[in-house]
């Protein structure tokens, strides 16, 4: 369960960097950390950050549900809410990731060369190789304002000058994230490479994130745990105006 708390702060502290960028901010309380405004796209208004304590949990989820104007998700770090009775319905289930360090380097391709993103431009990039990759979003998620923030990096790979995979890492108090993979070939030394990346950053932290399907499996092959399970939930309003 401690790795999981951990694996879950540090999402929220990945949370609360974009969320910054944006103008939006969040606070925790009830055992979950919450923000009432529109998030941008695939991130949650509400996670929870204990899995004690669901009648406090339920009672200020069904407040923020009349507060807000728009169909939105709650992340559930612990799988353990059933928000049915609220109106909604499970979006994705996944599980949250583990591996100690050090982190042995994988060999990746000699082809392929990995740069830290630092610029507006080369942001603009990265984020149009990431929506073209599985990701697609009409809204900006990732300002230029995020490259500012030391404890956050975004990572490009470049083959024959094509940005061909990329990757984010952000740094908490015990561990460094690893999200937003996307990779053009798809290739395990690609992974890998990008997880190298990630450790770089986080020296003598463990990396954590989480994932679902044929990328769980494939980081289970990187030396990756899963630690707990998690739920994403989606409230079954449409979009509508605040009323």
């Amino acid at each position: 369960m401690q790795e999981v708390a951990i694996c879950v702060l540090n999402s929220v502290h990945w949370y609360e960097a974009v969320f910054r960028t944006h103008g939006l901010s969040g606070a925790p309380a009830d055992g979950m950390w919450t923000s009432r405004g529109k998030p941008p796209p695939y991130y949650s208004n509400a996670v929870t950050l204990d899995p004690s304590g669901r009648v406090a949990q339920l009672a200020a989820l069904q407040d923020l549900e009349v507060a807000l104007g728009w169909s939105w998700t709650v992340k559930d770090s612990f799988s353990v809410l059933d928000l049915t009775s609220l109106g909604f319905r499970p979006l994705f289930d996944a599980e949250w990731i583990w591996r100690d360090p050090p982190v042995t380097p994988t060999r990746g391709r000699p082809d392929t060369a990995w740069r830290r993103v630092t610029t507006a431009a080369e942001l603009e990039r990265w984020e149009a190789a990431w929506r073209g990759n599985g990701s697609p979003a009409d809204p900006r998620v990732f300002l230029p304002e995020l490259l500012a923030n030391r404890t956050v990096a975004l990572f490009a790979a470049y083959r024959r000058g094509v940005l061909v995979a990329g990757c984010a890492a952000n740094r908490s108090a015990e561990a460094v994230g690893f999200s937003n993979f996307f990779d053009v070939g798809d290739s395990d030394l690609t992974l890998a490479a990008a997880v190298n990346e990630v450790a770089r950053f986080g020296t003598g932290l463990p990396v954590v994130g989480y994932e679902a399907g044929e990328t769980l499996v494939r980081v289970r092959t990187l030396g990756f745990r899963p630690v707990g399970p998690l739920r994403v939930w989606r409230s079954d309003a449409r979009d509508r105006l605040p009323g």
